[in-house]
């Protein structure tokens, strides 16, 4: 489905006049046509007195399953574990995170089989517990689309890149759990305590886009269908990139046209 209506971003762009209606096309199967161009936020390299991140106004629902998918670009990787998505709770750290850690040909990973050479290994943390699996079609500096999928059932998840799915988890986490509202989230580093005792170690260096969570586990198909931004596509029911009230800290937005996304309802204070 095509989108026949013209809208001049470049203004939008200049000013970051938030907050304006924008039209949209509408899809009975995927609900929403985005349009071009999206927005992309940039993490630089965290430092003593600089940790750049976006906290969530809000908090997340209970839930019982999850998928979370970003159109991400990592400039450098942790062996660490270099973290884009932190909720915790007042009580519990890694109530939910995710990330991507760097591993080497002398790590053998205790998550999946060891391999040759470096490489990289996608992370889910759910009730602190941990599941990695390897990714050898991740790259650094190159725009990758990654999602996460966790479902109480057993504890199953599953990682892909780029429409593929990473090896097999081999490690079933949470079977049961629901995850607790009344968190905090932040895009951007891993929280130590609410909001705040990054690591600038474990911090995201690079660029984000178009993150959305769903309280669903998406189908291989839908997660493909993302991918080839075949522009209809579905917003997150838990979180829709920039369609929440969000505080950014030392990041910095700009035009990016890796895939659509519409922008009609973005809150965002800069601090």
């Amino acid at each position: 489905m095509l989108c026949f209506k013209h809208i001049l971003f470049a203004a939008l762009i200049a000013v970051f006049s938030f907050g304006k209606a924008m039209p949209y096309c509408y899809n009975s199967e995927y609900r929403y046509c985005n349009l071009k161009p999206s927005i992309q936020a940039y993490f630089s390299e965290s430092s003593s007195y600089s940790a750049p991140h976006l906290l969530l106004e809000g908090t997340l629902p209970p839930l019982r399953h999850f998928t979370l998918c970003t159109w991400a670009k990592a400039w450098k990787v942790s062996n660490h574990g270099s973290f884009f998505f932190s909720y915790n709770l007042p009580q519990l750290d890694n109530e939910l995170l995710v990330g991507v850690y760097k591993v080497s040909s002398t790590y053998n990973p205790p998550y999946g089989k060891p391999y040759g050479g470096e490489g990289y290994e996608l992370s889910i943390h759910v009730y602190n517990q941990q599941s990695r699996v390897i990714c050898r079609n991740f790259v650094v500096g190159k725009w990758q689309h990654l999602c996460y999928v966790w479902t109480n059932v057993l504890g199953h998840n599953e990682m892909y890149v780029d429409g593929i799915r990473c090896a097999e988890s081999l490690t079933k986490i949470a079977d049961n759990y629901i995850i607790q509202t009344a968190g905090t989230a932040v895009i951007g580093q891993e929280q130590d305590a609410i909001g705040g005792g990054f690591d600038p170690k474990e911090a995201w260096i690079g660029e984000i886009a178009d993150l959305h969570i769903w309280n669903e586990p998406l189908l291989p198909s839908q997660i493909r269908h993302m991918f080839r931004c075949n522009f209809c596509y579905p917003r997150g029911t838990v979180f829709s990139w920039l369609r929440e009230p969000l505080i950014a800290k030392d990041v910095i937005f700009s035009a990016t046209d890796v895939c659509a996304v519409d922008i009609s309802e973005e809150l965002i204070v800069y601090k």
